[in-house]
């Protein structure tokens, strides 16, 4: 059992090391060595867990992005409030990941047209699960009638969700002029009035 904690402690330490190196380096800049020596452990411990650099990428990308689904486990129609208030989970979470992990999110947007292949699988792929969720309240709503009917789900997850990466983009610029959280609220209610009966 220890052995198998020590295993788990030191694959994380890996992921966190990848994080702040893709980070800092982007994909190009960083290397399997310096992720290493972030983590203090030697390369061999490092591709034990993990084959090769682009799967490093692609689990610590992965692993930053499953850390709030959990918006969607107990939401409710009940209600417009209800639905108000997942929604407004939902942006909050996303913001708050956004922000988490900003320094990640501007390499991608530097690195978009260098490496536009394998970071669209990533991203697609961190993203999938609680974007199909979140597209699927949306439907859900629209049949409780709480969304206008010919909304299309797809586009407006997708709007609300590219407001919240302009914020954080922006927010170097605009932290002195309003906070994030007044931020979060103000897109939420914009969605929300666009999207409601």
């Amino acid at each position: 059992m220890q052995v198998c904690t020590c295993m788990k402690e030191t694959r994380e330490r890996i992921l966190e090391a990848a994080l702040k190196v893709f980070s800092r380096d982007g994909i190009s800049g960083a290397t399997t060595r310096e992720i290493a020596r972030v983590a203090k452990v030697n390369e061999v411990t490092l591709f034990r867990s993990f084959k090769n650099k682009n799967e490093l990428l692609r689990q610590a990308v992965l692993g930053s992005a499953s850390r709030y689904e959990q918006v969607f486990a107990e939401a409710s129609l009940e209600s417009t409030e209800d639905f108000r208030r997942t929604v407004r989970s939902y942006a909050q979470a996303s913001a708050n990941k956004l922000s988490e992990n900003a320094d990640l999110v501007r390499t991608f947007m530097g690195e978009l047209n260098r490496h536009l292949k394998l970071w669209r699988s990533l991203f697609a792929e961190a993203a999938k699960s609680s974007r199909q969720k979140f597209i699927a309240y949306l439907k859900a709503g629209q049949k409780a009638g709480l969304v206008r009917a010919d909304l299309d789900a797809e586009t407006a997850a997708d709007a609300l969700t590219g407001m919240l990466l302009a914020g954080m983009l922006r927010s170097p610029l605009t932290d002195s002029f309003y906070t994030n959280k007044r931020y979060v609220e103000t897109c939420v209610a914009l969605f929300l009035k666009g999207i409601e009966r």
